[in-house]
């Protein structure tokens, strides 16, 4: 896994310029913060002690209300404290160490669309996927929720044809089957997504994925789709990802394979979510089936992207 992880972490930075560290004494954002040296982890110390040595039995007898006073609802979520060991003076004591690591000062830098990634210099926006249309979330003085919302009605878009099977393949046949190649958040975020909400899918349509770089994996995805029905979605934003290329070399071999070398077929058959226009259209893929995301988008964040 090691190995794999460091291929494909060359693979996505081959010809990556260095980034620009700041981490000077003027970059607040890059302090480096030692948490168990802050005031408020002694007091945690101190609590864990205490607390560590009473059931859940006995929090709840001196404090009957523990069920209302350490829950609260919000976005749709019950959060519920009170079936753990804590109390009012270890969530005192949490939030005064959030407080000193700048916690709440690093949420709004975030929102600001400041680069708080300080290893790679970039923003982490992932928030700014989810912003409505009338948001104004800016990162370089650039409102970028416009160019999030003109790529989700993109892949809207999509959808909505691939439901109504008005996509059709090379010989004129609707797509009923979808196999995502991807490997880290661009294969788990898009597979998390599908088992949580197939309740609500289309079942005219098969969805699978392929991650494995062994060629079994895709064997086995691929050994009951019909190659004239079948449309690909290549996830990698450089398209270099050295696991996810071979996955997509292999399904172009296939394809091709039924289409009698037709390269025409591929345009029909994949759609890519990457940023590398040019080593898309070399792949065969038309760039109007291209969904691009941003380098503020993390790949462990980037599910509410055209990645998922």
């Amino acid at each position: 896994m090691a190995t794999r992880t460091a291929t494909r972490t060359a693979a996505r930075t081959a010809g990556a310029k260095p980034a620009k560290r700041t981490t000077g004494p003027g970059n607040s954002l890059a302090r480096s913060f030692d948490p168990t040296a802050a005031p408020a982890w002694k007091s945690l110390r101190s609590q864990a002690t205490k607390v560590g040595k009473v059931t859940l039995r006995e929090l709840f007898r001196t404090n009957p209300k523990r069920a209302d006073t350490l829950a609260f609802e919000t976005l749709g979520m019950r959060v519920d404290f009170s079936k753990q060991r804590v109390n009012d003076a270890v969530l005192a004591s949490l939030l005064a160490l959030a407080d000193e690591a700048g916690v709440r000062e690093r949420t709004k830098a975030m929102f600001a669309g400041k680069r708080i990634n300080v290893t790679e210099d970039r923003a982490v926006l992932h928030v700014a996927l989810r912003a409505p249309r009338d948001a104004s979330i800016v990162v370089d003085g650039e409102n970028v929720v416009p160019k999030v919302h003109q790529v989700l009605d993109r892949m809207a878009s999509l959808a909505k044809r691939l439901r109504a099977r008005t996509w059709l393949g090379h010989t004129g046949k609707p797509i009923t089957a979808i196999v995502n190649i991807g490997i880290g958040g661009s294969d788990l975020g898009p597979a998390m997504a599908y088992d949580a909400l197939r309740s609500f899918a289309d079942r005219g349509l098969t969805c699978r994925f392929v991650s494995n770089v062994d060629p079994s994996d895709f064997a086995e995805v691929t050994r009951d789709l019909d190659p004239q029905t079948t449309l690909f979605v290549v996830s990698s934003k450089t398209f270099t990802t050295l696991e996810t290329m071979s996955n997509a070399n292999a399904a172009r071999a296939w394809s091709l394979k039924a289409f009698k070398g037709d390269v025409a077929a591929v345009a029909k058959h994949f759609v890519a979510v990457s940023t590398n226009a040019e080593a898309v259209a070399q792949f065969g893929i038309d760039t109007a089936n291209m969904f691009g995301f941003w380098d503020w988008v993390g790949g462990r964040y980037s599910m509410d992207s055209a990645i998922g």
